[in-house]
């Protein structure tokens, strides 16, 4: 399966119209060349995403677009924004999903993986998790680094870690718009065929956070459900950030 798609301009970010299955191919299909010299950026994006990059230097949503081997939508809010720009994505592309579905399709063919941030006991109870579910999962590295910004040593040290595990895929687990930020600066360097900005992935497959039930996804209200948990967290970034991806949003269709 070629990656010759349509892709979507939302808010500036060209996400591939592809369902979970098809962007599963796409990237079997990649694994399978592994010829790369530089790793590639899945991105796992969502409307925070879209707002952040407006406000971080040395992140744009251009060096997103070029530097990615895919850019999934990780929230319904993407899915709804391409349906009133007229160009309708096919679905929403979780990234715990997509994570979940991964590890499963490498405990059968002996795909490496190598997870890194989230806190220390959440890193553990992950890893300890996935391979108690995927006996046969390959874990190459996890690393858990200090909070706040990285020292050049510390940052070196990483990416040795990283490129001595031979992982194929990179997990990245810093918090939006961080973890891309940290790829895309380091893209040269990573010696791995794919890194994943994965999020809260690490929280919900290690258990140290409830995903919503399956019945509330199927609702599209997974959002409300992580709002509940996490209330003094998310409010700012749902309520303010939901008012600033609709100026976003409006803005590309009366004014493109």
């Amino acid at each position: 399966m070629e990656n010759k798609h349509k892709k979507i301009n939302v808010g500036g970010l060209f996400f591939d119209n592809v369902t979970l299955d098809e962007a599963l191919l796409l990237i079997e299909e990649k694994l399978e060349k592994n010829k790369t010299k530089k790793t590639e950026l899945v991105a796992l994006a969502n409307q925070d995403i879209i707002n952040q990059v407006r406000k971080v230097a040395g992140l744009t949503t251009d060096k997103i677009n070029k530097n990615s081997f895919l850019i999934l939508p990780d929230g319904f809010s993407i899915v709804l924004a391409s349906r009133l720009l007229g160009t309708s994505l096919k679905e929403r592309v979780a990234g715990p999903d997509l994570m979940e579905s991964l590890l499963a399709f490498s405990n059968k063919k002996g795909y490496k993986s190598f997870f890194l941030g989230a806190k220390e006991n959440v890193s553990y109870a992950l890893c300890e998790r996935v391979k108690k579910r995927f006996p046969k999962l390959k874990i190459s590295g996890r690393y858990s680094p200090p909070f706040g910004n990285f020292s050049k040593k510390e940052n070196d040290k990483m990416i040795a870690m990283i490129n001595r595990s031979k992982a194929d895929f990179l997990w990245v687990s810093f918090g939006c718009p961080k973890q891309e930020k940290w790829i895309l600066d380091n893209i040269e360097k990573i010696k791995v065929p794919l890194s994943f900005g994965i999020g809260a992935a690490f929280d919900f497959l290690s258990g140290s956070l409830l995903r919503a039930p399956k019945v509330i996804r199927k609702l599209k209200l997974e959002w409300l459900y992580r709002l509940m948990q996490e209330p003094k967290r998310l409010w700012k970034r749902y309520f303010y950030g939901g008012l600033g991806f609709l100026f976003i949003i409006l803005k590309q269709k009366f004014f493109r």
